[in-house]
């Protein structure tokens, strides 16, 4: 007699599991913005790692044809207890000539440094990792060699304060683009 009771109860268990949620956090930069807002968060870490999808909507062209050459940014932080434009590390990434660019950008004690790392394809994900050691910042995209940009003398460790998805430099997103960020730090 229990048998059949058994068997609807496991398939009843089984059948309802809800669907799996999207790991990725989806990031959109409405036209005409910057930014979507401030998300005010930590790095409780010496090491940020995540992974982007990047869409269609990476593809733009800007009003003004130098500032095609503009690098966006990607995901980074702040570092040495100061602000993101004296000090910190991030991702960059910029649409030219039909490739999704990624850079390491970065500001060592007010210098804005960048470097070319590598091109990502779009809805396709990558991993990105960026270390901090006491005179390095080290950044590593799938499948690129790594590159180092020197940092500031051992700081005082501190907050660093997380940055996200922002676009330009003087110009604002021309229709909204969308990132998906998968955080693993």
């Amino acid at each position: 007699m229990r048998q059949p009771i058994l068997i609807p109860l496991i398939f009843a268990l089984f059948s309802c599991e809800p669907p799996m949620e999207h790991p990725y956090e989806n990031f959109i930069i409405p036209a005409g913005r910057h930014d979507n807002g401030w998300k005010l968060q930590s790095l409780q870490s010496n090491t940020l790692s995540f992974a982007t999808i990047f869409d269609q909507s990476a593809i733009y062209q800007t009003s003004t044809t130098e500032n095609q050459h503009d690098i966006n940014k990607l995901m980074g932080f702040s570092d040495c207890n100061s602000t993101h434009h004296e000090n910190s590390a991030r991702f960059g990434w910029r649409w030219l000539d039909g490739k999704l660019e990624i850079y390491a950008y970065a500001y060592v004690n007010g210098e804005r440094i960048t470097e070319y790392i590598g091109d990502v394809e779009l809805d396709q994900p990558a991993d990105y990792q960026l270390q901090i050691t006491n005179d390095h910042y080290l950044f590593y995209l799938q499948g690129h060699d790594p590159v180092s940009i020197r940092r500031e003398a051992p700081c005082s460790k501190g907050l660093y304060y997380m940055l996200f998805p922002y676009f330009g430099g003087d110009e604002v997103a021309p229709h909204d683009i969308r990132i998906q960020i998968l955080t693993k730090y």
